[in-house]
């Protein structure tokens, strides 16, 4: 069994379970976000921590601006000590590319992948069962293998979506390449392919902004803040000419990531900088700020002969020294 066999075993194994092939993919994009649940808190943390030796950064850079190779030393041994990776908000969104691919392919065709061969005939496409054995045999006989080949308009049809067909096919009126169907033509047939398109490019332009509110000062935010602009543009390119099953893919992953980082975020929120680069103090609950000239109130000590300090009593300030002109007025008396 190979590496897109995986996705078709897991497919195979959901449908099996909730008989619906829209249901399945969000399942499994599900069941892989959890595998990948510790990596992307690692990283949410590393992202965490490179905002808050952010004012540590600053010194450093300030202190060796003309030694570049000092102040990445320096900079390396600041990252080491913390145990942050300076690209490690990068590797999550790496990562999810194989699984993309491996998708992309098994959606695209789920039979190549579950034991069977394709044949055109006369423009017809048919699905032959391969000479197969173990476990590639289960999947031959699986539940999922049956339906697409006897029942494949109804197995890939998903809420006003079709699982199996291309957005692009909908508005050039192409069949489908997995069956020999019509995706749908004109406006009103590309609405909710559209829809779905667009909402995959708006929650992955938000699940990365939400990050970067959070490290707007790191150099993790200012490199994602680049991939944050072209990637939702860039994957609905690419999305116009997926099958829609990897857009719902798509989709299913980001909700998970934007609710992932919420929860994260808020359960270890950062410090609030103040302006000297440290975490501002929380007010006392119930106190006031003191009034300008006046501090802290201590209690007068007794002294040995039992009597308390009495304060020195000062001349009042209120009182004005003689007018020079009343002296003249005594001298002519």
């Amino acid at each position: 069994m190979g590496f897109f066999e995986i996705f078709s075993a897991g497919l195979a194994g959901l449908y099996g379970v909730v008989s619906s092939y829209g249901l399945a993919i969000i399942l499994l994009t599900l069941v892989t976000r959890v595998i990948l649940l510790p990596l992307s808190i690692k990283q949410t943390r590393s992202m965490r921590e490179m905002a808050v030796i952010q004012p540590e950064i600053k010194k450093i850079q300030a202190k060796y601006k003309g030694n570049r190779q000092k102040m990445n030393e320096e900079m390396m041994g600041l990252y080491k000590e913390h145990g942050v990776n300076p690209f490690g908000g990068c590797l999550p969104l790496l990562m999810q590319f194989p699984i993309l691919i491996g998708l992309f392919y098994v959606i695209r065709t789920p039979l190549a992948y579950l034991g069977y061969r394709k044949e055109e005939v006369s423009g017809i496409v048919e699905w032959i069962p391969r000479n197969v054995g173990g476990f590639m045999e289960t999947l031959q006989g699986s539940s999922l293998a049956s339906e697409l080949t006897d029942h494949a308009l109804r197995v890939n049809q998903f809420l006003s979506l079709r699982l199996d067909c291309y957005p692009s096919q909908v508005l050039s009126s192409q069949p489908s390449n997995a069956v020999n169907v019509d995706c749908g033509s004109g406006i009103a047939s590309f609405i909710p392919y559209a829809a779905l398109i667009l909402f995959m490019g708006f929650t992955t332009y938000y699940q990365q902004k939400q990050m970067q509110a959070r490290n707007a000062d790191s150099p993790q935010a200012q490199q994602m803040q680049m991939i944050g602009r072209i990637m939702p543009l860039m994957l609905m390119v690419f999305a116009y000419n997926f099958p829609t099953g990897v857009v719902l893919y798509w989709v299913t992953t980001n909700l998970w990531t934007i609710v992932q980082q919420r929860i994260i975020l808020a359960a270890a929120p950062l410090p609030t900088p103040g302006a000297n680069g440290k975490a501002k103090a929380k007010p006392a609950a119930g106190g006031g700020a003191l009034k300008a000239g006046s501090g802290p109130q201590t209690k007068s000590k007794p002294a040995p002969d039992g009597s308390r300090d009495k304060p020195k009593q000062q001349a009042p300030t209120g009182a004005s020294k003689p007018h020079p002109s009343s002296k003249k007025k005594k001298k002519r008396r």
